[in-house]
């Protein structure tokens, strides 16, 4: 099945099928989780994102508040 990227402010959106979408549960405002391989890309549901979602990654991420890192939580 093919469909169109759009452009959606600096980045691109997927439009995904109504049929697609209520075959796996997608509904708007719904989290995916994005994987991005080497020729291809996955987008996969979850119930809720977690906090590794919002971070660039870095080798060492600390907590920009208190400077301590990421893996002490």
């Amino acid at each position: 099945m093919a469909t169109k990227l759009l452009k959606w402010g600096n980045g691109v959106g997927l439009l995904i099928p109504a049929v697609v979408a209520r075959q796996h549960g997608f509904k708007a405002g719904s989290f995916v989780r994005i994987i991005t391989l080497e020729r291809e890309v996955r987008i996969r549901p979850v119930a809720v994102p977690c906090i590794d979602d919002y971070i660039p990654y870095e080798e060492n991420p600390t907590n920009p508040e208190t400077g301590e890192h990421y893996d002490k939580w």
